[in-house]
Formats: structure tokens, sequence, C-alpha cells
């Protein structure tokens, strides 16, 4: 089993992730990926019908399974980048005795991260932006998980499919994500 995982967000695999993933490689060559739609791919018209299509393909909690699964199943220490649904999927899951199966989890823009206070148990750093709902009423509390970047865009930026998408942002924020990630 690959020992470096990411995590997507609810666009799941897509042609326009591939780069990303090739990008990754810089970190480690043996990346693995973990979607909601178990790697079927889908070209989504927009971030509703992506939404929609999660919630009734996968679910909130079906996603979480399926990363709790990938934890359960592994037999080395990973290293995790998580993406938006993924990260909050992966989130509750670093202040369990999972978490002792995780070398570093890198979470990238989970909602949920402010909203759910815990403590995790392995090394843990966050990509979050601003405007996500209490990012900055919780800004002091989320730096005490680790190194933690703030963006000024908006949510999805990292993605091309996505409404929020900014490519200087992104670049920016991918060579921190490598950074994060060695």
């Amino acid at each position: 089993m690959s020992t470096h995982w990411l995590i997507t967000d609810i666009w799941g695999q897509h042609a326009t992730l591939d780069p990303f993933i090739q990008r990754l490689s810089a970190v480690a060559s043996d990346w693995n990926v973990l979607d909601p739609y178990s790697g079927q791919r889908f070209a989504f018209e927009n971030e509703s019908q992506a939404y929609q299509y999660f919630l009734h393909r996968c679910s909130k909690a079906t996603y979480q399974q399926k990363v709790r699964t990938l934890l359960e199943q592994a037999e080395a220490p990973l290293t995790l980048l998580a993406c938006s649904a993924g990260a909050n999927a992966l989130w509750p899951l670093l202040d369990s005795p999972l978490a002792a199966k995780i070398k570093k989890a890198v979470l990238v823009y989970g909602t949920a991260i402010p909203q759910t206070p815990l403590t995790p148990q392995c090394e843990t750093a966050l990509l979050m932006c601003r405007d996500d709902e209490g990012v900055i009423s919780q800004q002091r509390s989320l730096e005490q998980y680790g190194p933690v970047l703030l963006s000024d865009a908006p949510h999805g930026f990292l993605n091309a499919r996505a409404p929020g998408y900014n490519a200087e942002a992104a670049a920016q924020a991918e060579t921190w994500i490598l950074d994060q990630l060695r």
C-alpha cells in the first residue's frame, strides 16, 4: 500500500487534477488517490452539480468511512493531503487511535475544522481560507495544531474546476503544501 495519499474534494478525480498529482511526485513517487467515487472520473458542469452528486452518490458519512478504512488498512505510517470534503472527513479521525497510523496530515480548506475543535494526535498542517466561516474567529486555536497558512483567496481556489479558482494563489499555496509534505 502506498504511504502517500491525496484525499480529494467533492470533484473527485478529473483531468485538471492530474497535473497537480504529477507535481506531488516532487515529494514522493508513490501517491495514490482516494476520492468519493472510487476512481470513477466525472466532469461536473459546476460546483452545485458536484456537491449534489457527492451528497447523493457518497455522502459525508460514507466518505469519512472510506478515509477510516484507508487508515485501518494502513501498514506503514501515511502522509496525507486532504482537500475540502476530504479534509472534513479526515479531521475527526486525527483525534482517534487511527492517528497513530499517520506520519503527517496536511488539510486544505476543511470548513468543519474551525467548528470542531480537537487535538490532533499526529503532525498536522492547515491551509485555510480567511473567508470560510469561523476561520478568523478561531485563528489562534487553529495555530495550535501546527503550521497554518491563511489565504485571502476564496474557498476552492486550488481547483481549476471550482468557481473560486485563483491561479496565482494556487501556485503560492502549492509551494507551501509541498514544503509541508516534505
